[in-house]
């Protein structure tokens, strides 16, 4: 399907989500017999294999994962991948191993197509904008909406004018906070804690504007600074990805 295709059925999808309808499916793959693993091995096993065993943000995802402790949690996600760091392709490979579900949501249809027969039906997988869906997400979930681990990654990042993506990010923080419960984990991506993280298109501009404005360019820019100080939560790992852990 070329382009100009994918954008008409983007749209189509986008009128159908703003009317509170949005495409929705689960995963189509029989989930896998029980193996034993451990989170480490999986995670291993996932960058070798989908992506690269020295990315950028392996240490951050492993961390984040093997908090869960292995066992049954809802992990919900912003920015559906299966490109880089394949991160839907891995959480959903998480919850078939260790139990508990996945909601993914992206705005394109296509990464919807790409992923739903690699994943089980423990996967939920929605096109629609992201603040809107954490929002119904919550309200959905009303008796009990807490989450093990949130991923913010739905949001292009332009390290040369950082706030477009830093205020999607913040709006999705307040849309999905009040899951954000004692032990639940907010792992955010293209938030580099230094230049020298940036990929090397990216760090001349990240230098530039951090000299500027006097922080560092990223998605989680602003939730940083909102976090920054709040009680009970605690920043455990910063690197290209910020991890946190509400206590």
């Amino acid at each position: 399907m070329n382009r100009r295709a994918w954008q008409l059925l983007d749209a189509a999808a986008g009128v159908l989500d703003r009317l509170g309808a949005p495409v929705r499916t689960r995963g189509s793959k029989e989930p896998p017999p029980c193996a034993s693993t451990t989170t480490e091995d999986l995670v291993r096993l996932h960058f070798r294999t989908r992506s690269t065993h020295d990315h950028v943000n392996f240490e951050s995802i492993l961390a984040a994962l093997t908090l869960l402790d292995e066992r049954p949690s809802r992990i919900v996600e912003t920015g559906m991948s299966a490109w880089g760091t394949d991160s839907t392709r891995l959480f959903a490979d998480w919850v078939d191993a260790f139990g508990g579900e996945l909601w993914s949501v992206d705005v394109r249809l296509q990464p919807l197509v790409h992923v739903r027969e690699s994943v089980s039906r423990r996967t939920v997988l929605t096109c629609g904008d992201s603040v809107r869906f954490l929002r119904r997400w919550v309200r959905s979930h009303a008796a009990d909406c807490s989450v093990g681990l949130v991923y913010l990654d739905s949001f292009d990042l332009d390290v040369g004018d950082p706030y477009p993506a830093a205020l999607h990010g913040i709006r999705e923080l307040f849309a999905i906070r009040t899951a954000l419960r004692s032990g639940s984990l907010l792992l955010v991506d293209d938030t580099p804690a230094t230049p020298e993280l940036c990929p090397a298109g990216m760090r001349e501009p990240a230098e530039r504007f951090l000299a500027r404005e006097g922080v560092m360019p990223g998605k989680g820019m602003l939730i940083d600074r909102y976090l920054e100080g709040a009680p009970n939560v605690t920043k455990i790992h910063h690197a290209y990805q910020a991890l946190y852990r509400f206590d």
